[in-house]
């Protein structure tokens, strides 16, 4: 117990303050989702997802009976290694429950991480059409019979040409200033 005129430190202070306040447990949620992957390594966390922590007992949703069962027979060393990075009495347990959502959720991460790879880093600015690219994209869609869908065609071949002439014209300034071109 505390007596007035005790002093403590300004982190330890708010640390409590914090576990006053985060009596839902968000906020350790968060910082075990973070935490996750390192804690438990890349296999594990291929076949898991934190879903929250309820009571103390953290909620994860494993993709297998085989992994469910596994995990539980880890939870104290899991259990240990979460409160060595969340401090003492931080995850009084763990629940593992089998979903299938599981393998859907990594399945996405996957595909929005290969997105941002692919796609993400600087932004180009799309440099417009010539009249005769204009014209040569016009005769290119001219053939397709239904007018929505040649309409469709030709917005986005126009847009995708536009980004390519900018994605070349940020390329040629790159290597003309001597750096190097991290586009694909």
């Amino acid at each position: 117990m505390r007596r007035k005129g005790d002093t403590t430190s300004l982190g330890a202070g708010l640390n409590r303050l914090m576990k006053k306040l985060d009596r839902d447990g968000r906020g350790t949620t968060s910082k075990v989702i973070e935490l996750w992957d390192t804690i438990v390594g890349p296999e594990i966390a291929r076949h898991t997802n934190v879903e929250g922590i309820r009571l103390g007992e953290l909620q994860v949703a494993v993709d297998s009976p085989v992994w469910a069962n596994e995990l539980q027979a880890m939870a104290g060393q899991l259990r240990v290694r979460l409160q060595e990075q969340l401090g003492e009495g931080s995850i009084k347990g763990l629940r593992f429950t089998v979903k299938q959502t599981v393998s859907r959720i990594h399945r996405e991460e996957a595909l929005a991480e290969e997105a941002e790879r692919r796609y993400g880093g600087d932004r180009v600015e799309p440099e417009a059409l010539s009249p005769d690219e204009l014209e040569a994209v016009k005769r290119s869609v001219k053939s397709i019979d239904n007018e929505p869908l040649r309409d469709a065609a030709f917005r986005a071949t126009i847009r995708d040409l536009e980004w390519k002439k900018g994605q070349e014209r940020a390329n040629r300034a790159q290597r003309a200033s001597g750096g190097s071109s991290g586009t694909k």
